[in-house]
């Protein structure tokens, strides 16, 4: 049997990782402000509303329409297009996201989709004609390809 004592450098060299592995699960990651939480509890009320162009109630949504909606329906006015949209808040990094941030997309240059994230690398977005108000992932190959950027509009 091996019996390390305190002063024992192999001690501290054992000890630290091991700790690591004891605490490892009690630091939380930051699960976002009460009205980004608010907001993503509000998007997922939506989901299966269909895609509209323009659209900006539960009849349908275009993708600004229902960040738009959500946002308002939980005390935040935000303009009414993702191109808009992407100039309000604080900027975040992939990173830093919280859920009820928007994550931006482009085509060609210019920001023409938005999403509000709600955790675990996902968003709830109208992608489309056709499409139903939806859960996606950031790592599929069309939104990272695509990623413009991330704002915070549910404060801190």
């Amino acid at each position: 049997m091996l019996t390390l004592k305190k002063n024992n450098p192999l001690f501290i060299f054992l000890l630290i990782p091991a700790l690591g592995l004891l605490f490892s699960g009690c630091a939380k990651r930051p699960q976002g402000s009460p009205l980004g939480q608010a907001a993503v509890k509000t998007a997922k009320k939506y989901l299966g509303v269909p895609y509209r162009y323009g659209g900006r109630s539960p009849k349908g949504f275009d993708c600004s329409g229902l960040v738009w909606y959500v946002y308002r329906q939980n005390g935040l006015e935000l303009p009414d297009a993702s191109w808009k949209q992407v100039k309000a808040g604080q900027k975040v990094t992939k990173a830093e996201l919280r859920p009820g941030d928007l994550v931006f997309f482009q085509s060609k240059g210019k920001v023409n989709h938005v999403g509000i994230y709600i955790g675990g690398g996902e968003m709830i977005h109208a992608p489309g004609r056709g499409k139903n108000v939806t859960r996606a992932n950031l790592s599929e190959k069309y939104y990272q390809r695509h990623y413009a950027t991330a704002r915070r509009v549910a404060g801190r």
